[in-house]
């Protein structure tokens, strides 16, 4: 379900870098060229550590260049959830890394010049139900009392100030999210990795994994990388490389669609402070404004048939003219997919395995920011060889019973969540 998304397709940044056709020698080797795997090249370039990034398809192909481009504070879940799961102390150390998180992006956009149209209007979290927005007005009181965090809630009849639809019964604001192309930052990501000196081979599959004491050697079709360090960064495009990272995390298809160009001013009334905006849904619903003035619109999909994928991107149209009818006559130009990525606990993990392979991924949606940190946490665990510590270090990965069944499991669990969301 792989399209060309309008994120690709209206950027003008994106460079064809060679496969690799040779045997190369570097400091570390980093597997996957999104978010994640750039950012630890590029923080590890920077402390002078040498790089080689292999992609098996090219930069920002995989979630990094096909996400909604909403760069959220939080996690999957309310922060009171987290409280209660992981304790006070953990869960204000993780809501810090979240915007932390936030706050490293734009570090990085603003000191490399990415053109990637960044702006950080906050977020609007809309309510779909009554109980919804009840439970976002006690988040806001744990935010505010446990957090120092503070979010604006909007009721029902101020609706109107945020969004032009009578879909939701209000929603609440975070000021300190963003928005950005999310293809233009992968690819400007990739340019400071390589003005720092670090190398980015596309075309290049990851095809064995060959350790000894003192070295690691990547095969490929064509050559191989020889290293010291190995770090694996493929979130939901895992594959068979390295089995039990492959079986720790869940792969979950999202979709979405985008209009053609609008007139201005009704954009600006669809979305009226330009936030980057997502509902409480069980299979939620989440779009924004684009540069151009497009609406971006994302939901549920899966892998299925060509048959099936038309029917996911119909009903995801008509979900987008459930919210805005008053785009029943704008076109549809595009239409593509994506994989996010999920581990048991619906929250990232980082580490290194005892075979010494680094890793991050997980992101649940919440990886457009998550992902440069976790990548910069990586390279820091690497250049200190000190282990990584904040609160999402996992020690050991537990692989997810009948992984190879995950497909099975998800097709019920959204048949579950249907049921949920009915009103």
């Amino acid at each position: 379900m792989e399209t060309l998304s309008m994120w690709e397709a209206t950027s003008t940044q994106r460079l064809h870098r060679t496969s690799l056709d040779q045997d190369v020698s570097t400091d570390v080797v980093i597997i996957g060229a999104g978010y994640t795997g750039l950012s630890t090249a590029y923080h590890l370039q920077k402390q002078g550590i040498q790089t080689v990034v292999l992609e098996q398809s090219y930069v920002g192909s995989g979630a990094s260049g096909r996400n909604g481009g909403e760069v959220l504070t939080g996690y999957h879940g309310s922060m009171k959830h987290w409280m209660e799961k992981k304790g006070e102390q953990a869960a204000k150390e993780m809501f810090q890394l979240s915007l932390d998180a936030i706050n490293l992006v734009e570090q990085i956009i603003r000191e490399q010049n990415i053109q990637c149209d960044f702006k950080r209007n906050g977020d609007f979290y809309a309510a779909y139900k009554e109980a919804d927005l009840d439970a976002m007005k006690a988040e806001q009181e744990v935010l505010h009392k446990h957090f120092d965090h503070t979010v604006e809630i909007v009721e029902r009849n101020e609706l109107r100030n945020e969004l032009a639809t009578s879909f939701y019964v209000g929603g609440r604001v975070d000021p300190k999210s963003a928005h950005f192309h999310p293809f233009n930052y992968a690819v400007g990501l990739a340019k400071a990795v390589e003005g720092h000196g670090g190398t980015i081979f596309e075309r290049t599959e990851a095809l064995a994994i060959k350790r000894s004491k003192q070295q690691v050697v990547i095969k490929t079709e064509k050559g191989t990388v020889t290293a010291k360090e190995l770090v694996i960064a493929t979130n939901g495009y895992a594959g068979p490389l390295h089995k039990t990272i492959q079986r720790s995390v869940v792969p979950v298809e999202s979709i979405m669609i985008a209009t053609e160009p609008l007139p201005e001013k009704l954009v600006e009334k669809l979305i009226v402070h330009d936030r980057a905006v997502a509902d409480s849904k069980n299979l939620l619903y989440y779009f924004r404004r684009t540069a151009d003035n497009r609406l971006a619109f994302g939901g549920s999909g899966r892998s299925s048939s060509k048959r099936d994928q038309k029917r996911l991107f119909e009903n995801l149209h008509k979900g987008m003219l459930t919210v805005f009818p008053q785009l029943y006559d704008r076109k549809i130009a595009f239409e593509w997919g994506g994989k996010v990525a999920f581990t048991t606990e619906k929250l990232p993990y980082i580490g290194q395995l005892d075979d010494g392979t680094y890793y991050a991924f997980g992101y649940a949606g919440h990886g457009a920011a998550m992902s440069s940190m976790l990548g910069k946490q990586l390279a820091e665990a690497i250049y200190s060889h000190t282990p990584v510590s904040i609160p999402l270090a996992k020690r050991q990965l537990q692989t997810i019973p009948f992984h190879q069944h995950y497909q099975k499991g998800i097709s019920l669990m959204k048949f579950y969540y249907k049921h949920q969301d009915r009103r």
